[in-house]
């Protein structure tokens, strides 16, 4: 059993779609299903459920994508649209720029989560570039600028 838990060939892509063995799941009712089980395991690692199976998902970048940023007037922290469905308020102190030019930012607390290519474009729309020509941006929310942290 517990070969057939890791071996499950469930995986996450980066853009926060599920597959299997490399194809994209498409049955609706399944994919609703592999959401709502999603869970991280006390090991760090994460897994869904299908009855009383339960399987290992292979995480290509994170384990949440980042779909979509609402439009929010200026100044007011956006609610970002997540690859399980939910939505919840961007905390611009996480908000972080990797040496791969993707955004990233913590969800439900402390999860990592990755902006596809349609959130980071949302997004960025909002970003400044400060000081002009520095390459570092930040983004105003609540009267306040966040700077857009990269990693060390």
């Amino acid at each position: 059993m517990r070969r057939l838990r890791e071996g499950s060939g469930i995986s996450l892509d980066a853009d926060g779609r599920f597959l299997h063995r490399g194809e994209p799941i498409t049955h609706a009712r399944t994919l609703e299903l592999l959401r709502r089980t999603f869970r991280r395991e006390p090991d760090g690692r994460y897994s869904v459920s299908i009855g009383r199976e339960s399987a290992y998902v292979a995480i290509e970048a994170a384990p949440y994508a980042v779909l979509a940023v609402e439009e929010a007037p200026r100044g007011i922290a956006p609610r970002l649209r997540l690859s399980d469905g939910s939505e919840e308020l961007l905390d611009p102190a996480t908000l972080e720029l990797g040496d791969d030019g993707v955004l990233r930012c913590a969800v439900k607390g402390d999860r990592p989560a990755r902006f596809t290519r349609a959130g980071q474009l949302a997004l960025g729309a909002r970003l400044e570039e400060d000081p002009p020509g520095s390459g570092s941006y930040t983004l105003l929310v609540n009267g306040r600028r966040w700077p857009v942290r990269r990693p060390r």
